[in-house]
Formats: C-alpha cells, sequence, structure tokens
C-alpha cells in the first residue's frame, strides 16, 4: 500500500531537523530497490580495473616496461577508491544531519582518513605499498561496520519517519561492502605476490 509522505518531515521530537521532500508518495522497499541494484552494479564495475591491472602486471616478460607501470596504476587506483570509500562518510554527515554530534565528528574526521593514510602508501616501495592499500580496505571496511550501524541507531533516536528504511540500506551496503573489499583486497595481495615474483 502506498505510504503518504509530507512535503517536510520533522525529525526529532522538537522537528529540529526538516528535511524537503519532493517524493510525495512512496511504496515500501521502492527506493531501496533501486538504489542497492545501482550501487552493486557500480560498485562491482570499479573492481574490474583492479582485474585488469592486476592481469597485466602478471603478464609479459620480467624485464618489460608493463608489469611495474600497471602495477602503479593499481596503487594509484586503489588509493583513490581509498579516498572515496572515506569521502562517502563525509556526504552522510552533510546532507544527513542527526541529533550526535559526536558521530558527525567521527564522519567527518574519518571520511578524510582512508585518503591521508593511501596517500602515504603511494609513496612506499611498490611491493609494501600495495600490502598497505589492502590492509587499508580492511580498515576502512571495519570502520563502516563501526559507522553505519551508528548512524541508523542515530536515525531511529531521532525518531525520524524513514528510520527502519536507513537500516535497511545500511545493512544492505554492509554486506556489498564485505564482498567488494574481500575482492580488492585478493587483487592488491596477488599485486604483492606478483612484485615478489618478479623479484625472485
Amino acid at each position: 500500500m502506498a505510504k503518504k509522505i509530507p512535503n517536510t518531515i520533522s525529525c526529532g521530537p522538537l522537528g529540529a531537523h526538516r528535511i524537503a521532500m519532493s517524493t510525495t508518495t512512496v511504496q515500501k522497499h521502492c527506493l531501496e530497490t533501486p538504489l542497492l541494484k545501482w550501487a552493486s552494479a557500480l560498485g562491482w564495475a570499479g573492481v574490474l580495473p583492479f582485474v585488469v591491472l592486476l592481469a597485466l602486471g602478471w603478464s609479459g616478460p620480467q624485464d618489460a616496461l608493463l608489469r611495474p607501470f600497471a602495477l602503479g596504476l593499481l596503487s594509484a587506483y586503489a588509493a583513490l577508491i581509498a579516498a572515496f570509500l572515506g569521502a562517502i562518510h563525509w556526504g552522510v554527515a552533510l546532507a544527513r544531519p542527526l541529533e550526535n554530534w559526536r558521530l558527525q565528528r567521527a564522519a567527518l574526521l574519518w571520511g578524510v582518513t582512508p585518503g591521508l593514510i593511501a596517500l602515504g602508501c603511494l609513496v612506499m616501495p611498490r611491493a609494501w605499498g600495495l600490502l598497505a592499500l589492502a590492509l587499508v580496505m580492511l580498515l576502512a571496511r571495519a570502520m563502516d561496520g563501526l559507522l553505519w550501524p551508528g548512524y541508523a541507531r542515530a536515525a531511529h533516536v531521532a525518531e525520524c519517519p524513514d528510520a527502519e528504511r536507513w537500516s535497511r540500506l545500511a545493512a544492505a551496503w554492509l554486506q556489498l561492502r564485505t564482498r567488494l573489499t574481500a575482492a580488492v583486497v585478493l587483487c592488491l595481495a596477488a599485486g604483492w605476490v606478483s612484485l615478489h615474483f618478479q623479484a625472485s
């Protein structure tokens, strides 16, 4: 059954936060499904460059320029993705202000951290930089596991009408993040092995 949503939604008992809504009628789960499908499709599309660059890194003779060039691009792309994963939290904090300043501050601080750590990984020796970037990806997933449930709880505490939807989206996003992180970490680890294989 369609649910009527007012043009302005008040979050919290005093209506401290108001979010303008352009959609007036929403059916149950109708917003989550396309959003999650697009997120999943684009997420896995983002894994493809890791796979392609890894394959190039394993191909060709050891003295060719292709292998170090491909693995260098693999490191740079991983750093770019790490920065993106942090920036998502800035988007949440700025687009969805909730009555929890500590959570918002944690989101903003963590949002800039993966990119800075990844930048340091780029100046490390290539092999260890790839390994460090794999650890950054694992750390980003661990922080998502801490922050996203916090966003959902904050929505419930603020009594937002769409708090249940927020919880469902957070849970689905974390499941997708786990799969994507596993694929990316495997690619980076394989790149690290490739450099050791090349050296031997």
